[in-house]
């Protein structure tokens, strides 16, 4: 209703009018009329006070005339302000008779003056102060001074700044009751607004929580507390350039967010490296390589020699067993830390008043306190255990042919720190009379290694390599876990819509999926991409390609999904006698269906694909399926990475354009640039078919000349200078030492 519509009030009942007056602190007093009850929590007074230091008292007093304990006015609306003073009064930053801005009323009025002014306000939301801090360090004001003005602690205010710093658009899903605060607080793991709405967007509405936030975000950085950062240590990481993010909610002020992985990877590696020398060098060992972990059940190509233990000696041994006793001491002085922390906890009241706030304090300084003696003890117990092990590691020897012939993978131990694996010994032996070359790269190929060299000896790098310390190349490195995923669930998506239309080829990779029954080859890790069960994996394929909803390939599947979900009994009882009932033809067409919705070919590395076999047999082309777009692929890669794309596509020089371009605008010109030209990221190229070998022509086997080999040579080199299965089997077939495995990726 408007305001014109009301009724007009009577003159009798406006309240009458007030007088502005600056009355002394010490002549004013809390009014019994105040109809305020609830106190004010202390840490409202400390921010209101330093509030009140900084800018002065913004809203007045309101007070009546009234005697009490030697003042002459009592306040009935604004006591949180009246005790903001009176602490800023016992601290000595005011004297007592302070003038106070006051707003002088009726008696007659008070209780209603005061129930007014207490119940007809509205707090601003939280997202509005978070944004209003970010303003004000936006405008040159430190964490410190903000601080100061508003009574609260530095930390809170980079809180508040880091929250300000959201996309808009998450904020005002907060506003708006669309989002809580632990989800809030959850996109601080990075400062890219952008990123933040895409994360947003592409959870389903099921997944907006917290956790899968960060899990979002984590892909592209580690915790401070990641084994992999805590080897490297924040302070080298730092010293060489590196970035970190604080993470402001965590209860540890110390952690926070690696940004640069590639970094992180690179000093990892070197100080893997340089541990694995060391070892190699001062026991002897042949050759060293370095891991990110080592399982023995992934190399087979690898043989543990047997190794020689001798007894310890007396001192030996009496370092040792003084070692265990100061573990063993340290390990009880822990637990009983813990444990008078645990009771501290329980007995602590939240409903204690004030008269046992003093109490309290002390109780948080001795939790404090023990929490640190906690601390240390921990820190001796994790000295203690690498030196007991260290110690027990010398009471290990290996042969001196063994050491000469074998050698170590030095690997993170999955705590920050790191494991050695010794008495390594290849299976595959080079061929006789094969030069040193030869046999390098044999060893090499035989255990799907890249052989490197360290100090004049062949070693082993690559694979063993985990993650990969060792440099990557550049076009994968570009591809980020969350890419790859996207990508390879497209690529599932393609080859399941394929697939219902194939029943044979469905049921050769069923039958293939079983033959272990028959055969009885143990599977020591499940890489098949088909998952025999009567779970559908087209969710988890939307989840990790949002992008995948409304794609042809989605499309299709959807469409034969709901017509057999038509011609299903609704019974379950009838399912069975009614699959018996079908003829051949739609049982077949049914069974491809069901298990093309039961692959899942997905991977979050690019340099690994599954489902090779089954791709190949369905002869897929993802082009027919997916486009390259800014959105399904040139927002996530690099510049770099959109030249060469561009280039690849549309002939040398064609990807100068976008050098001074800035990345939104690359990518939106890659997307109409290649329009038409069916270009793939490598990802989800066709598998590399296998070609014989062709002789060469007879002329050019007559003529030994140079330039009928270059000739020659030249046709047969592929046009992107690779290397291609079919040049890789050639080489095969005239050099037995060279093997390679079956499948072999785009």
């Amino acid at each position: 209703m408007n305001l014109a519509d009301q009724p007009t009030v009577p003159q009798s009942v406006i309240g009458t009018a007030s007088t502005e007056v600056d009355i002394p602190f010490n002549k004013l007093h809390i009014s019994r009329k105040n109809t305020r009850i609830k106190p004010h929590s202390m840490a409202d007074i400390e921010c209101r006070a330093a509030s009140i230091m900084a800018y002065g008292l913004l809203n007045r007093l309101q007070v009546i005339p009234e005697q009490g304990s030697g003042t002459e006015f009592g306040v009935i609306a604004g006591a949180g302000r009246y005790l903001s003073i009176e602490l800023l009064v016992q601290r000595g930053l005011v004297p007592e008779d302070f003038p106070v801005k006051c707003d002088l009323r009726s008696t007659d009025d008070a209780i209603a003056i005061s129930l007014v002014e207490n119940a007809n306000r509205t707090a601003p939301h939280e997202a509005d102060e978070f944004v209003a801090f970010k303003a004000m360090a936006d405008e040159g004001k430190a964490p410190e001074t903000i601080a100061a003005h508003f009574g609260v602690n530095v930390r809170t205010v980079k809180q508040r700044m880091r929250l300000g710093g959201l996309h808009p658009e998450l904020l005002d899903l907060y506003r708006n009751g669309q989002m809580g605060v632990e989800e809030v607080r959850a996109f601080c793991r990075t400062t890219d607004q952008e990123r933040q709405l895409q994360v947003w967007n592409a959870l389903p509405s099921y997944y907006r929580t917290a956790m899968y936030i960060r899990n979002k975000l984590a892909q592209e950085s580690l915790g401070s507390k990641d084994p992999l950062v805590m080897f490297v240590g924040l302070d080298q990481y730092r010293q060489a350039g590196g970035v970190v993010t604080e993470d402001l909610f965590s209860a540890d002020t110390g952690d926070g967010f690696v940004e640069d992985l590639a970094l992180l990877h690179q000093l990892a590696f070197d100080k893997l490296r340089a541990i694995a020398d060391q070892t190699a060098a001062a026991e002897g060992w042949s050759w060293s390589d370095v891991a990110e972990s080592y399982d023995r059940r992934l190399h087979p190509e690898f043989e543990l020699a047997t190794p020689q233990r001798r007894e310890p000696s007396e001192a030996e041994q009496a370092q040792l067993s003084e070692m265990e006793a100061q573990l063993e001491h340290f390990s009880e002085k822990r637990d009983s830390l813990y444990d008078t922390l645990d009771q501290l906890a329980v007995d602590e009241d939240p409903d204690a008043d004030e008269q046992e706030a003093e109490g309290a304090e002390v109780a948080e300084s001795r939790a404090e306190a023990l929490q640190r003696e906690a601390d240390d003890a921990e820190e001796q117990i994790e000295r203690l255990s690498a030196s007991i092990q260290a110690l027990k590691a010398s009471f290990v020897t290996y042969a001196d042919e063994v050491r000469a012939a074998g050698g170590i993978i030095v690997a993170l131990d999955g705590r920050g720190g790191v494991e050695i694996v010794r008495g390594l010994m290849r299976r595959a032996e080079p061929e006789e009379g094969a030069s040193d070359q030869q046999a390098t790269g044999s060893a090499s190929m035989a255990s799907g290694i890249p052989a490197t060299t360290v100090s004049g000896t062949a070693i082993a790098s690559g694979s063993v390599t985990g993650m990969g310390f060792q440099p990557a190349k550049k076009e994968r490195s570009e591809i980020s876990e969350r890419l790859a995923l996207q990508l390879s669930a497209q690529r599932t998506a393609v080859m399941q819509a394929v697939m219902m239309n194939r029943p044979e080829v469905a049921m050769a990779a069923t039958v293939h999926r079983l033959l272990e029954a028959v055969t009885r080859r143990h599977r020591y890790i499940d890489r098949d991409a088909l998952k025999i069960s009567g779970h559908s994996s087209l969710d988890s394929l939307h989840d990790k390609a949002p992008d995948l909803k409304g794609m042809r390939a989605s499309d299709e599947i959807k469409a034969r999904i709901d017509a057999w979900r038509a011609r299903v009994p609704a019974k379950p009882s009838e399912e069975f006698s009614w699959l018996l009932s079908l003829d051949a033809a739609d049982l077949h067409e049914l069974f491809a269906l069901c298990v093309a919705l039961s692959l899942d070919a997905t991977t979050g590395n690019a340099a690994t694909q599954y489902g090779v076999d089954i791709a190949s047999a369905l002869q897929i082309d993802v082009a027919d399926y997916w486009t390259a777009t800014e959105a399904s692929y040139f927002s996530a890669v690099s510049k770099d990475s959109i030249i060469a794309a561009v280039e690849e596509a549309c002939g040398p020089g064609s990807g100068m354009p976008i050098v001074k371009m800035k990345k939104g605008e690359a990518a939106k010109y890659a997307e109409q640039k290649l329009v038409g030209t069916r270009w793939l990221p490598a990802m989800l190229r066709a598998p590399v078919e296998e070609v014989p070998a062709t002789p060469a022509p007879a002329e050019v086997q007559q003529d030994g000349g140079e330039g009928a080999a270059e000739q020659a040579a030249e046709s047969a080199a592929p046009v992107d200078g690779g290397v291609t299965e079919a040049t890789v089997h050639s080489a095969e077939q005239s050099d037995p030492a060279v093997s390679v495995d079956e499948e072999v990726t785009a």
